[in-house]
């Protein structure tokens, strides 16, 4: 009677209703950081219109770099320069969504140093935002990475965010991209 006593007194000690912790909403985009593309890229390798050899992304718009050893990345070891050698660029990947449902954007964003005020648009279904970004005090082994986000609507099953650059000036050192990602809000 004892061992059936005390076995009920730590059930009562036991939480009742406990939830399990909140799993974080999965990142829809394929490959955010850059991280799988081409080999041996060294310090960037530029990569032309229509090119899809970063894995899950599609070059847009003139010309991209991807960069390697070039500077330090927000994430991983590899980042976007929307302005190739030389080139005004962008890039595009298409997702799952499910129309009316909400998701978020995040990116990190930084400039070249020393190239002062970048921008970019994010852009999906049928809508966009645009983000500057001031390289400031920003060096190749600091780079002022800044997150920015943005929301958007789903229009149907499947939606395509692009990202490309605002600048019409300087085409060789741009908007810098890096960790993107979509999750479902």
């Amino acid at each position: 009677m004892r061992a059936i006593a005390s076995g009920l007194g730590l059930l009562l000690l036991l939480p009742v209703g406990t939830a399990a912790p909140a799993r974080p909403a999965s990142n829809l985009i394929v490959n955010g950081s850059f991280e799988d593309g081409p080999d041996d890229i060294g310090e960037f390798k530029s990569l032309d219109k229509g090119s899809d050899a970063i894995k899950g992304w599609k070059v847009t718009r003139g010309q991209i770099d991807i960069v390697g050893t070039f500077w330090v990345a927000a994430h991983g070891s590899r980042s976007v320069d929307l302005h190739g050698s030389p080139g005004y660029g962008g890039i595009e990947q298409t997702f799952k969504t499910r129309k009316g449902t909400k998701y978020k954007v995040e990116l990190q964003l930084a400039s070249t140093p020393g190239a002062g005020e970048r921008g970019i648009w994010v852009a999906a279904a049928g809508d966009k935002k645009k983000f500057e970004v001031d390289s400031g005090e920003g060096t190749k082994e600091k780079m002022a990475w800044t997150k920015v986000s943005w929301e958007f609507t789903a229009l149907g099953d499947e939606t395509t965010l692009e990202i490309y650059t605002t600048e019409k000036g300087d085409d060789a050192r741009g908007p810098v991209l890096d960790e993107v990602s979509v999750t479902e809000k």
